[in-house]
């Protein structure tokens, strides 16, 4: 059988290392996501930290050394659900959100738009972020599939091998047999 394979990616980044986000506008109001289990935490974590620890060519990007460690943030975590759910139940694939009753954050903060990422990420409580990014996509069953995807595609690669993050967390969410099975959604940040 042949999947659909849809990624997406964006960040918001700066070259400038005195930068600073100001400060967030947006009173947080934590989506209510499912727990994940520990030993799940920790699955993540070390597949994507075994990535970040060789260096690698992210296409026409050029070369990233190794980079450091990420830790999981629950934060991360909430905002990457809260999409992989918005996306999955809507069936809309990007980086917005639907701007539907799935679309936690337009929801709660009243936003007359489908929530970005920006805004998904502060209103699960990272409100204090100097840079942040997002990758997405649809298709891939496990961990093991969706970083492979994701390596091989220039931007999510160059997400993923940032020195500059200190934090992530990511979400599949869906049901096996569905149109496009499982939505993933991976966010990244560092702190001000």
């Amino acid at each position: 059988m042949k999947h659909i394979l849809l990624i997406g990616c964006i960040a918001i980044l700066t070259a400038c290392t005195t930068y600073h986000y100001p400060v967030s506008t947006i009173r947080p109001h934590p989506y209510p996501a499912s727990s994940l289990r520990t030993q799940q935490i920790t699955h993540y974590v070390d597949i994507v930290n075994r990535i970040r620890a060789k260096g690698r060519r992210c296409g026409n990007a050029g070369y990233f050394r190794a980079a450091p460690p990420l830790r999981w943030s629950d934060a991360l975590y909430r905002s990457s659900y809260e999409h992989s759910r918005d996306m999955w139940l809507t069936r809309q694939f990007g980086h917005n959100g639907s701007h539907k009753e799935s679309d936690w954050t337009a929801k709660v903060q009243h936003l007359a738009h489908g929530s970005s990422f920006k805004e998904r990420i502060e209103n699960n409580g990272y409100t204090k972020w100097r840079h942040i990014a997002e990758n997405i996509e649809s298709g891939s069953h496990s961990i093991d599939e969706v970083m492979q995807h994701w390596l091989q595609s220039e931007g999510h690669c160059k997400n993923i091998m940032n020195p500059e993050f200190e934090v992530f967390g990511m979400a599949r969410v869906g049901r096996q047999g569905s149109k496009y099975d499982y939505y993933w959604t991976q966010d990244f940040a560092s702190h001000q």
